[in-house]
């Protein structure tokens, strides 16, 4: 017994030095990989004359740093691999475009096209806008566009399709599924308790259609976006915004390439080949001279400066989650700011919202920290609710026109399953406590009345916060904020006329405007939260494929279903519309 004891032991000891030594192994030749990566393109990256950069949409991009280490090993790649950038990088790199000499042009392959957002649709389409001015050229090109794809292209000094190729252009709208049949088919029941006329998040639950309050922001919302869009385009392709809305009320599905043509959304239609030939002869060099490359090359900067400038992404839902908004951006925030390195921060905001205790506690960070140095915010595609709420105490408040934003108000949410459970599934339940609250939020049993007037208070109370922080930061009276409030949602161009917001800009603009409060010339950019290393990444993966092997693939997603869903319980400050341009 003692021999066996032994002998597994000692198996299990060998085992892991041997895992240990291989995974070591491999680590080090990742990382002498990756410098011999890096080190090839110091000749690799070097922009030939005539070259042109070419810019695919078929990828995410979000306003977070890629948090995967080893995208760093694709970043070298001349012409076709830009799968690693965040919204600044792109930016960043396109600007860099315009000073490089050898950048002739610019060329847009909308093939596959994936949606950045309507803010960060605005922020692309400017700086090639920025590029195009600068006496460069701009051509797009792709056998089909999407509305958003085509708002982005159109841009652009000429916009080709393949020849039976199609662009959609029809408008913007917003559905709005409800859910209260459904969870009184099944025995579900809502116990919503809201406070503000528009707080429509939790309308869903409650009825079968809107609410005449919701139906006019949503209308005004889209409208807003919507005439962000044809203004920008009409400007573009010199075509009345009347003549675009009559385009886009007279389309059957899908416009053709020769009603495309005929209407002056393109250019012309031309196949692949014919377009490459038309960049070579733009260019007056041979077709196999061309030279392509792509962003990741322009993604370098060599500046150094003593003074540094931290860009916070604060990027998804406000739940705790530690891919989203949690609680550690406490710890962030407050390094950033005690970083003597560190003249100034520009945090950008990219959420819906959610925990209203989450939202407080970042909020109470930013004022305690931001004593001697100025915070920016910038608005990425939604900065809303708890997204606002975290936002309203800094020096400058920064939005695209495309940018939600607002959204304040409370509600609480708790779903219980009373008749589900007792009357169609047939079980009892019998509950012992010591005080009347001891089982508050149990699923077996709906709210009383008494339960409901606590939670209504509360509810009460984190808006009356809500508002006064607001009131606080914007120099507002308390009046005010509330008649803009109730959980009304705005674009970021009504906002700019209501006074939540300072200006319209990007995060580009947020930057500069940083600096100038800071009353430095000079600086370089730190982003934050930072990248994972190599070794974090290896041991996350590791854990989840663990975990996922454990307890089955299907369980482990509808635990994440579950929890997403789930975390929408208790007192929040959420958002209650998702809009996007696709």
């Amino acid at each position: 017994m003692k021999s066996s004891f032994l002998k597994n032991t000692l198996s299990s000891a060998v085992g892991f030095v041997i895992g240990f030594i291989l995974l070591f192994f491999s680590l080090t030749v990742i990382i002498i990989f990756s410098s011999i990566i890096m080190s090839l393109s110091s000749d690799s990256g070097k922009i030939d004359k005539n070259s042109v950069l070419k810019i695919k949409f078929d990828f995410p991009i979000t306003d977070k740093v890629n948090d995967d280490p080893f995208s760093e090993l694709l970043k070298f790649n001349s012409s076709e691999t830009t799968k690693n950038m965040n919204l600044l990088s792109f930016l960043n790199s396109i600007d860099n475009a315009i000073n490089n000499e050898n950048v002739r042009g610019i060329v847009l392959d909308m093939n596959n096209f994936i949606s950045p957002g309507a803010a960060s649709s605005k922020e692309i389409r400017d700086a090639l806008n920025n590029f195009k001015k600068s006496g460069k050229f701009i051509y797009s090109y792709s056998t089909v566009y999407s509305q958003g794809a085509y708002y982005i292209a159109s841009v652009a000094d000429s916009v080709f399709v393949y020849p039976t190729g199609i662009v959609s252009f029809e408008g913007i709208s917003s559905t709005t599924t409800f859910f209260k049949n459904s969870l009184e088919e099944i025995g579900i029941k809502p116990e919503v308790i809201r406070h503000g006329k528009f707080k429509a998040a939790v309308e869903p639950f409650l009825d079968n259609k809107m609410s005449d309050e919701n139906k006019k922001q949503v209308s005004e919302i889209i409208s807003d976006l919507w005439s962000v869009m044809t203004e920008d385009i009409s400007i573009s392709r010199n075509i009345d915004i009347s003549k675009l809305n009559e385009i886009a009320n007279n389309m059957t599905l899908t416009l053709q390439s020769n009603e495309i043509i005929d209407y002056g959304l393109v250019d012309a239609a031309i196949y692949p080949e014919d377009f490459e030939l038309l960049i070579s002869e733009k260019l007056g060099i041979d077709r196999n001279e061309t030279e392509y490359i792509s962003l990741n090359l322009l993604d370098e900067s060599y500046k150094k400066s003593k003074n540094e400038i931290a860009v916070i992404y604060a990027e998804g839902g406000i739940d705790g989650n530690e891919n989203n908004i949690h609680s550690g951006y406490t710890k962030t925030i407050k390094s950033a700011f005690e970083d003597k390195n560190v003249a100034a921060v520009v945090l950008r905001v990219n959420s819906p919202g959610g925990s209203a205790l989450i939202s407080d506690e970042i909020l109470n960070q930013i004022k305690t920290s931001k004593k001697n140095k100025p915070l920016v915010i910038s608005m990425g595609n939604v900065a809303a609710s708890g997204g606002y709420y975290i936002s309203c105490a800094a020096d400058k408040i920064l939005a695209s026109e495309n940018t939600i934003t607002g959204s304040i108000g409370v509600f609480g949410l708790f779903f219980t399953a009373e008749e589900l459970l007792k009357e169609k599934m047939k079980l009892d339940f019998e509950n012992i406590k010591t005080n009347d609250f001891s089982d508050l939020g149990s699923i077996y049993r709906s709210l009383s009345e008494r339960e409901k007037m606590l939670i209504q208070r509360s509810v009460k109370n984190t808006y009356n916060d809500f508002i006064k922080h607001v009131s606080e930061g914007r120099k507002m009276s308390l009046n005010n904020v509330d008649s803009i409030g109730q959980g009304r949602v705005w674009t970021g161009r009504a906002a700019l006329n209501n006074g939540l917001v300072d200006s319209i800009g990007g995060i580009i603009d947020a930057i500069n405007i940083a600096s100038q409060l800071a009353n430095i010339d000079d600086y370089v950019l730190i982003e934050l939260p930072r990248k994972k290393t190599g070794f974090d990444a290896i041991i996350d993966n590791i854990e989840t494929q663990s975990k996922i092997s454990k307890i089955g693939v299907e369980k482990f997603y509808l635990d994440e279903l579950k929890n997403k869903y789930l975390k929408m319980q208790g007192i929040q400050a959420l958002l209650p519309i998702k809009f996007e341009i696709e």
